[in-house]
């Protein structure tokens, strides 16, 4: 498995990962669809989209990184049902943080849900730390945490 950068042949791939755990937690928003339809307006406004690939080309995982200002968010770490327990979600992460952190930036933030215990732990284990929750575009987040860089 190698993490690759987004482009326009994956988009579909990338709208699978994020619909099958969106729906299966009953997390789906508007804004999600919005955000997962368009990865290239992300990538415009100087974020990121990052791919897990098997080495048969197909795409099991994604996340995406937006771009604000002194720090950047990490949104949407997905990995496909079938590849679960593989790596991808860490090796995922950490592209993530270190595209931020090659960016000058002062820090990760994310959103996460209490339903998503396993992305939860994942994030402990990468050194991010719990805030106090701020409201923001997504209406069934419900937890903030942050990684100083």
């Amino acid at each position: 498995m190698k993490i690759i950068r987004y482009r326009r042949e994956y988009k579909d791939a990338l709208l699978q990962i994020s619909m099958e755990w969106l729906n299966r937690y009953e997390l789906l928003e508007d804004v999600d669809i919005e955000m997962v339809s368009n990865p290239d307006r992300m990538i415009e406004e100087g974020g990121e989209v990052f791919l897990a690939q098997e080495d048969d080309g197909r795409i099991i995982g994604m996340v995406m990184v937006e771009d604000q200002g002194e720090a950047c968010e990490i949104l949407k770490l997905g990995v496909a049902e079938s590849a679960r327990g593989k790596g991808a979600g860490r090796k995922l992460m950490e592209a993530a943080i270190e595209d931020i952190r090659s960016k000058g930036k002062k820090k990760a933030v994310l959103c996460t849900n209490h339903k998503l215990a396993a992305a939860r732990h994942l994030y402990e284990r990468l050194g991010f730390q719990y805030v106090d929750y701020e409201k923001n575009h997504f209406d069934l987040s419900d937890i903030s945490m942050e990684l100083n860089l």
